[in-house]
């Protein structure tokens, strides 16, 4: 690689930037709890603040990927760096929803960077073993959750505002911005075989079998980063240690992942990746009747042994089949991902959550705290009287409960209606998880296709990338 960086120090840094995608995500998911409390958010809002931040990184990606060899892989680097920093600083000092919006999406762009660079660069700088190393790539993900959700988790100990947490982001920044800022890039694999952009999207539009792993990629993540998005705030509502379940979670996916060149010496991308989500869905059904801290730790470490390779080994599969779509083929694979989980599978949870809040509170102790509420002068009178007098709908009524857990109608009227909300919450998040258990089945059932036709024509086969596209561009 003349002219270029060690290896070493360019995967280093590589690994470093994915930690800190990986301390925003730790940070956004540990925060989404308090953030309802002090802005009086709903489930919805919060899933719209929590997706903004992957549908955002979508877009990055899907704009960037294409453009690596064009501004540069150092270039891009630089700029997500100083994305990182301003969207935490701009999420801190939010004073409403707009603001938070706003801060999660510009640290989605800037992650959205990282992956643009990273994945492609990772697959040059290995490109005899694209598939290994990029599971060793990404197992800083939720390893850097794990680092991530125990420095909050501690933090939580010492009651600090949750603010600080988001602040935490900017540590693994600085780590990357010291190995990478001056660094020198070599091209993309596509690039150094002298194959022009315009090729990458002839590939794109011309192989079969990356559209099909762009449509599986969508359900895919959303197995994993749309509960991952959740857990913290779900589990913490029941009174369990939601971001240590989540710490849990990542460090079984981090341990796998480092190990996941030994199981893909023994057994194909397509199967792994077959069985892998079978044992997600598993686990995600168990998570969702899950009751008490045993029940799910245990439903908790099933979907984590299930999900732990999914997303490198897609990515890794994708490099190796379709070399010839670049850093844009892997750039979408990743966005589409993440714009998936971001503009429909976060959200579509919250709007679940919600909408069966209320069917696990008993009706009757929504209106004994109704009539105490109502008896109180405050805002929430009218509202009470309305649950009382069975008038109230339930956006109203549940708006109802989060006020008056925020104190709006008295101490006294808190104690009694937080503990009905918390429970209802934790209930109506778990078995949101449930809607999603249809899709790890269609994803089995495509993926087991994909390597039953392996089988049928010789195995598993790794495609080397041309200089240009001869026309004849297939799966």
């Amino acid at each position: 690689m003349e002219g270029t960086e060690s290896r070493g120090r360019l995967f280093a840094g590589s690994c470093a930037a994915v930690t800190a995608l990986a301390f925003s995500f730790a940070a956004m998911s540990g925060v989404m709890y308090d953030l309802k409390g002090e802005f009086l958010l709903d489930n919805a809002q919060v899933g719209l603040i929590g997706g903004a931040a992957l549908w955002g990184m979508a877009i990055s990606q899907i704009g960037f990927s294409s453009l690596c060899d064009v501004f540069g892989m150092r270039n891009l680097m630089r700029l997500a760096c100083l994305g990182h920093v301003g969207g935490v600083l701009l999420f801190v000092t939010a004073g409403s929803f707009a603001g938070l919006f706003a801060g999660a999406l510009v640290l989605a762009v800037a992650n959205g960077m990282v992956e643009a660079v990273c994945n492609p660069l990772v697959a040059t700088l290995y490109r005899d073993r694209k598939a290994a190393m990029l599971n060793r790539l990404h197992l800083w993900f939720p390893g850097g959750i794990v680092i991530g959700g125990l420095a909050i988790w501690g933090l939580d100990l010492l009651s600090v505002d949750w603010r600080v947490k988001l602040i935490a982001v900017i540590v693994p920044t600085l780590v990357y911005a010291a190995l990478l800022w001056r660094a020198h890039f070599p091209p993309t694999e596509a690039a150094e075989h002298g194959a022009p952009l315009a090729d990458a999207f002839k590939a794109v539009a011309s192989t079969p079998i990356l559209w099909l792993f762009l449509i599986l990629m969508m359900m895919t993540m959303s197995l994993e980063l749309g509960p991952n998005r959740w857990i913290p705030a779900v589990l913490e509502a029941g009174g369990l240690p939601g971001i240590l379940v989540l710490v849990l979670i990542n460090g079984v996916m981090a341990l796998t992942r480092a190990n996941a060149h030994a199981i893909l010496d023994r057994v194909s991308p397509p199967v792994l990746l077959t069985g892998c989500v079978a044992v997600a869905g598993v686990g995600l059904l168990g998570l969702s009747f899950a009751q008490g801290l045993v029940q799910t730790v245990v439903a908790a470490l099933v979907f984590a042994i299930g999900i732990s390779v999914v997303w490198p080994t897609m990515m890794g599969f994708v490099a190796e089949r379709a070399p010839r779509t670049g850093a844009l083929g892997l750039g979408l694979m990743a966005a589409v991902g993440s714009l998936a989980v971001g503009v429909v599978t976060t959200p579509l949870l919250g709007r679940v959550a919600d909408s069966h809040l209320l069917d696990a509170i008993p009706p009757a102790a929504v209106r004994a705290v109704a009539a105490d509420a109502q008896g109180q002068a405050g805002p929430l009178k009218g509202a009470a009287r309305a649950i009382v007098e069975g008038r109230a709908s339930p956006e109203a009524t549940r708006d109802f409960l989060r006020r008056a857990t925020a104190g709006e109608a008295g101490p006294g009227i808190a104690a009694t209606a937080g503990p009905l909300l918390h429970a209802g919450e934790n209930r109506s998040g778990l078995l949101s998880f449930r809607y999603l258990v249809p899709f790890a089945a269609l994803v089995c059932l495509l993926l087991g296709a994909v390597a039953l036709n392996d089988r049928r024509n010789g195995g598993y086969a790794v495609q080397a990338a041309r200089a240009r596209l001869d026309g004849n561009v297939s799966a």
